[in-house]
């Protein structure tokens, strides 16, 4: 079993406005989203995959993932 430390969102942390990223050390997360990927797009369903070198706006992480607020300063790339 994998023990995974969080820190609690700060009340201001607005959910709506945030983007969820993989850390890119998740490797079994990442493996089950391209399966994910794979089969809604099977079904014909249009699925956007971007990857982000650095973020500017980190307002939450776990072991895992990461929130950040879009910002100028992303790297982000869209791939296909």
């Amino acid at each position: 079993m994998v023990q995974q430390e969080s820190v609690t969102p700060h009340d201001s942390f607005d959910k709506k406005r945030a983007t969820f990223w993989f850390k890119s050390s998740a490797d079994e997360c990442i493996k089950q989203m391209w399966e994910m990927v794979y089969l809604l797009r099977l079904h014909g369903y249009l699925v956007e995959v971007q990857k982000c070198r650095e973020l500017g706006n980190v307002v939450w992480e776990d072991n895992f993932q990461v929130a950040a607020y879009p910002s100028l300063r992303d790297g982000k790339v869209t791939i296909s």
